[in-house]
């Protein structure tokens, strides 16, 4: 879950080179919310040639303190091999919260701000719910906005990874460089 908390993210241009364009960008929100579910790519290469978060400081989160609400965490990333997104992201439930990062060896993307909010649906294995708002992947093409959600059953009393099921979600792309899209897509990080 705390991948999902990581960033969500990506998008496109002109009608020849929109399906490219809108291929990279989906590609790069799958790579994004992956550090956020703590969990890597199938295959990082084969998403994205040269961007990777599968190096990305994993970090330990006591998943009950968080759904109760107890405690947050501060979830740092820098720049290292493997490792192509740098900043610090302060995950809370039930408030929202900003992502603001700094991204490398994306072609087309170097900068990802969103506004997001994780609520928790409490069952005998509680739904985590990461709603990614009012988000803007930049670069020197232009800005892709975009909205996304994502859930995970969780067994927050399993030691190493508390994911019992990936519920997936959905990207949707609002605009591409200054031009208004309407694309969704599903979006499953295993």
């Amino acid at each position: 879950m705390k991948r999902i908390l990581f960033f969500t993210i990506i998008a496109f241009a002109s009608h020849a080179s929109a399906a490219t364009e809108t291929e990279e960008a989906k590609k790069s929100l799958r790579a994004l919310i992956s550090p956020i579910l703590q969990r890597s790519v199938q295959d990082p290469k084969a998403l994205l040639k040269d961007f990777s978060v599968a190096k990305c400081d994993k970090h330990k989160i006591v998943w009950i303190d968080v759904i109760l609400m107890r405690k947050t965490a501060a979830l740092t990333y820098t720049f290292k091999p493997g490792c192509d997104v740098e900043g610090i992201v302060y995950p809370a439930v039930l408030k929202p919260f900003n992502t603001d990062l700094k991204l490398k060896n994306l072609q087309n993307f170097n900068h990802l701000f969103c506004e997001n909010k994780i609520t928790a649906t409490l069952e005998s294995l509680p739904i985590i719910n990461l709603a990614i708002r009012s988000a803007k992947l930049t670069g020197e093409k232009g800005t892709v906005k975009f909205e996304a959600d994502y859930a995970v059953r969780i067994n927050p009393l399993k030691k190493g990874d508390p994911v019992e099921e990936n519920l997936g979600g959905e990207i949707r792309i609002t605009e591409i460089y200054g031009k208004a899209v309407s694309i969704k897509e599903k979006i499953t990080i295993k």
